[in-house]
């Protein structure tokens, strides 16, 4: 894990959150008996990312210095293009925070709050990811490549074992996560922002993880726990139904964003 606790739970406070009208997946875990042919593991994270775009819904809990820090997001993404949108909620602040990813380019509903104040603010902001300096490229949490690594982690399982049949009719495998493997096995085309989520969000040594399969090997839910160097406990645990949704990046009138471009 490359944060440190505090440094954990500040981002999970300023990059994550929750509130749209996506309906949260089943998390029932109750096991019955297992399927006749259980779905393969070995082709889970393939199929899940050739599946289409995706409504998910990510739920991280981190128990740092004796106190608790609770994030949600939630949204739809694509595996294959730059296009999400994602709602997540800001301490502190009464409106949901909303993204709209469109290739190179971030939307924001950054400023509303300014603009609810002052009409001569424009709420939303434009970012051009292409005009950061790699420094700042570096720096910058990717918001996609955050919630679509859990997937990935499936490819670093070297021995995944069948645990039962769940109540919503999904599969579930159990297996221990190694970093090193998963980084040799992440496509070439996503390889880079894939493994920078990683390396941000999950323990540097191999860790275990709980993944869901439904019956035509698409992975549905994942759920991550370990211990950081410091002794924090972190869980991230998230869901992925409604297989090739649109993503919507409908974008507000011209006039309400403020291009904040370098």
């Amino acid at each position: 894990m490359r944060f440190a606790p505090l440094a954990l739970a500040a981002l999970l406070l300023a990059g994550c959150g929750g509130s749209s009208s996506h309906k949260a997946t089943s998390t029932t875990t109750t096991t019955t008996r297992m399927p006749v042919s259980a779905p393969s593991f070995a082709a889970a994270r393939a199929r899940t990312t050739g599946a289409g775009p995706v409504d998910f819904k990510q739920l991280i809990e981190a128990h740092v210095g004796g106190g608790t820090v609770r994030a949600e997001e939630n949204g739809t993404v694509s595996f294959t293009e730059r296009r999400a949108r994602l709602y997540k909620q800001i301490p502190g602040s009464p409106v949901p925070e909303e993204l709209v990813m469109l290739g190179p380019f971030i939307y924001a509903n950054a400023n509303i709050q300014a603009a609810l104040a002052d009409p001569s603010v424009k709420p939303w902001t434009k970012l051009d990811t292409r005009r950061l300096t790699a420094e700042q490229r570096r720096t910058r949490p990717d918001e996609l490549a955050h919630v679509l690594a859990p997937v990935y982690l499936a490819d670093g399982v070297a021995v995944a074992r069948q645990a039962g049949r769940a109540a919503n009719g999904t599969t579930r495998y159990t297996g221990v996560v190694d970093p090193v493997r998963l980084a040799r096995r992440i496509p070439p085309s996503v390889r880079s922002s894939i493994s920078t989520a990683v390396t941000n969000d999950y323990a540097e040594k191999p860790f275990p993880a709980t993944f869901w399969l439904d019956d035509r090997g698409r992975i549905r839910r994942v759920r991550a726990a370990y211990r950081t160097a410091q002794g924090s406990r972190i869980i991230i645990d998230t869901t992925y139904a409604g297989f090739g949704s649109k993503v919507d990046v409908t974008l507000p009138a011209a006039d309400d964003i403020a291009d904040v471009s370098p």
